[in-house]
């Protein structure tokens, strides 16, 4: 019973549950900004638009399903990397067979897909396009997460920009599809795919070793710390900019795009590795508390998720995770 038990904990976190957070704020932010009716404090204290509510939460779902497909892919042809960095042990250490692995995958993959198919065509194609993002990053012949431009690109689009428009088009499901809507879709999306592609570069500095030992050529790897501590800021810079241009509650993203740059900032001018962490885990903290300003129970999800997942890492590999600190 209590091998079970283990097992079928090992498959859940598999799933990177600790990193499927950002996703469902990204989304949420996609959804907040989609709609003028919901209003601070969400539905906890006003009269809030529980069908669209009740929509959001079922497309989380189903993309969740597939962003967490894609992650497993990741870490079964990442697993010498991850070995090498000292971290996602959970294939490395062998507590999940490989073939469990891509079983698991493609159990999400098929179940993610059939929530969309049953919401509509639109969300079945924006899933879609998720799920081909994710084959493109991981897998041969592409696969961009070895190559400098291409993980960037691809995780700002896939991360950024199609789950922000997953979350804004869920508020928008009952309009018919136009120009008009697809434009503004795109506008809003820019400064979530801006973001996400600044924390990604972040992201790349602490595994740069690891990386390079494996064969690797992310960002960090082929144009140093410097280059992309710069071009992290930037990308920070650009998305505070075009915040201001999201259809509604444009603050929700730029107060923490704003307050998220001076983090990118004092990392472009110190290159340290320790602003390079805070540089990647402020801002998603941030964004997150002010997603939450607006859907409560995404707060307590957050909060759920954090306690389960420390739980989880301290009783199966004795460490703190996830954390704020530099590790």
């Amino acid at each position: 019973m209590q091998i079970t038990i283990r097992k079928l904990l090992d498959g859940f976190f598999l799933l990177r549950i600790p990193l499927l957070a950002p996703v469902w704020t990204i989304l949420i932010l996609g959804w907040i900004t989609g709609t003028e009716k919901i209003q601070l404090g969400g539905n906890w204290f006003a009269n809030a638009d529980n069908i669209h509510l009740n929509s959001l939460w079922i497309v989380l779902i189903g993309f969740s399903l597939i962003v967490a497909s894609i992650y497993v892919v990741n870490q079964i042809v990442d697993i010498e990397g991850d070995r090498i960095n000292h971290k996602l042990f959970i294939l490395p250490n062998g507590f999940i067979s490989i073939k469990t692995a891509w079983i698991l995958a493609a159990f999400c993959t098929v179940l993610g897909m059939v929530i969309g198919l049953l919401y509509d065509w639109v969300l079945t194609f924006l899933f879609t396009l998720g799920l081909i993002t994710g084959i493109l990053y991981n897998l041969p012949p592409a696969q961009l997460k070895n190559h400098a431009w291409g993980g960037v690109l691809s995780n700002s689009l896939g991360h950024g920009m199609l789950t922000f428009l997953v979350g804004w088009y869920s508020a928008k499901s009952d309009l018919s599809i136009s120009v008009s809507l697809i434009r503004d879709g795109f506008i809003s999306s820019i400064a979530p795919a801006l973001a996400n592609g600044a924390v990604f570069l972040a992201t790349t500095i602490p595994d740069a070793d690891g990386d390079k030992l494996t064969g690797k050529c992310t960002f960090s790897v082929k144009y140093g710390e410097k280059v992309t501590a710069i071009v992290s800021a930037i990308l920070c810079f650009g998305a505070f900019l075009f915040s201001f241009l999201m259809e509604n509650h444009f603050w929700v993203m730029a107060i923490p795009a704003g307050i998220s740059l001076l983090f990118f900032l004092i990392f472009a001018f110190s290159t340290k590795r320790e602003a390079a962490f805070k540089a990647f885990k402020w801002p998603v903290f941030l964004l997150s508390a002010a997603v939450a300003l607006y859907v409560p129970e995404y707060g307590i999800l957050i909060l759920l998720t954090f306690l389960c997942s420390r739980l989880y890492y301290r009783w199966r590999f004795g460490i703190e995770y996830p954390t704020f600190k530099a590790k």
